[in-house]
């Protein structure tokens, strides 16, 4: 795949039908900025967008958004494992959030950690509800893969994606099939 492209200015936003349902992604310059799925149209997935952004920053640039597109495409096919080298915007991210997100996106693919085990790696293990609450605030799943993360009776809990649980398991299943 060819290297991200992003915008010089504003904030380039598309969406993109996958094997999951419609996906509306937000890119600025420093990266992605925000990603929501799946919905059933794609009126659903721009509306949410607009709801996010002021209007005026967002516009469609196809030479920026194809890519991101092919790179989403590939994912819910079970085609990429990996968004290591995608750039993020973390200009809005409280520092917490920055290290569970980063914790999170060390979770292979195909694999699951349990809030408790995301908080002991940042060295508080008691911090496993903090975790929850970052996650549930995820600016960018999949790219942080907060799906990967259960409750520590290995139960699936806390996915705010539209989907629910069910796409959850879906989103594990789909990896675990695409070793």
């Amino acid at each position: 795949m060819k290297k991200l492209m992003l915008p010089e200015k504003g904030i380039v936003c598309a969406c993109i039908k996958t094997s999951m349902g419609w996906l509306a992604y937000a890119v600025s310059s420093k990266g992605l900025k925000e990603c929501r799925f799946m919905f059933e149209t794609k009126k659903d997935a721009e509306d949410t967008l607009k709801a996010i952004f002021n209007e005026n920053e967002l516009h469609s640039d196809e030479s920026v958004s194809e890519k991101w597109s092919e790179l989403f495409v590939k994912y819910f096919a079970g085609k990429l494992k990996s968004f290591a080298k995608t750039p993020l915007d973390t200009s809005s991210w409280t520092d917490f959030s920055k290290k569970v997100y980063g914790a999170v996106k060390s979770i292979p693919y195909g694999r699951t950690a349990s809030y408790g085990a995301v908080a002991s790696y940042l060295g508080n293990e008691k911090a496993s509800r903090a975790v929850g609450n970052a996650l549930k605030r995820n600016p960018v799943p999949p790219i942080v893969p907060c799906h990967r993360v259960i409750a520590a009776d290995k139960e699936l809990c806390g996915f705010s994606a539209n989907g629910g649980l069910d796409l959850k398991l879906k989103m594990i299943e789909m990896e675990r099939s695409n070793p």
